[in-house]
């Protein structure tokens, strides 16, 4: 007697009822191999027709030797199992069974086939080497690069700061945003710089002048006159002042 790979039992529970002993089976056969093996069908109730199927991956792996046999007690099943030499080596489907003329239909999957370990082990192996040769290649490549710090120099003397700043506004040199303007802006505003130091200057010398002229060659200066200076003196300081911290 052939391998019993399945017990079916039908009419235990209940009337047209179908139970299977293993929840699955897995038939292991090479490409081109082919294996007969038996079905037992045991029926506990009157005896009836049933009927025997797969599904679609399974058609012409599996094939039935009585699809539609009539069972009183037990019944063997002749089932023919086969792979093809060129195809899937593993198929998955389903093997149905069908009682009550179609009333009740119910099946349990199998598997199909065989995975050769070998090969896997061999990918497995490919896959280990690859990883590590991308690991070794990946720190021989990283290499730290040394990072030089860069610290600002504290200026010593203030004062050496503020007249470079003001040299630099005289002669054009502002800061890298303000040399990223256009060439007639820059003039502009070294013509309005020079403008105001020229005014600051010219008031600072009447001022001095005011106190150290003669009485007989002084200057008589009204309060308009005096707020006017002021202003301008105001002005123009603010202007210059305004320019160098720009600069600096």
């Amino acid at each position: 007697m052939q391998q019993i790979f399945q017990n079916v039992i039908i009419n235990r529970q209940e009337f047209n009822s179908i139970e299977f002993e293993k929840e699955s089976v897995e038939i292991s056969l090479s490409p081109g191999g082919e294996e007969t093996f038996e079905m037992l069908i045991t029926n506990y109730g009157s005896p009836s027709h049933i009927h025997f199927s797969v599904s679609e991956e399974l058609k012409g792996q599996i094939t039935f030797l009585r699809d539609n046999p009539y069972v009183l007690q037990k019944e063997y099943i002749s089932v023919v199992a086969r792979v093809p030499q060129e195809g899937r080596v593993l198929t998955k489907g389903q093997i149905y069974i069908t009682v009550g003329y179609g009333s009740r239909k119910k099946g349990f999957p199998v598997q199909l086939g065989k995975i050769d370990p070998e090969p896997l082990e061999q990918l497995k192996d490919e896959a280990y080497e690859g990883a590590g040769g991308e690991e070794s290649s990946s720190q021989g490549s990283s290499v730290s690069l040394p990072i030089k710090k860069t610290s600002r120099r504290k200026s010593g003397n203030r004062f050496g700061g503020f007249s470079a700043s003001i040299r630099r506004s005289f002669t054009g040199g502002f800061s890298a945003s303000t040399g990223r303007k256009s060439r007639n802006v820059g003039r502009n505003d070294k013509f309005t710089l020079n403008i105001a130091f020229g005014g600051f200057l010219l008031l600072i010398s009447l001022f001095f002048l005011y106190f150290i002229l003669p009485s007989g060659l002084q200057f008589k200066v009204s309060f308009v006159q005096s707020l006017l200076f002021s202003i301008l003196f105001v002005t123009c300081m603010i202007y210059i002042l305004l320019k160098i911290t720009e600069g600096s």
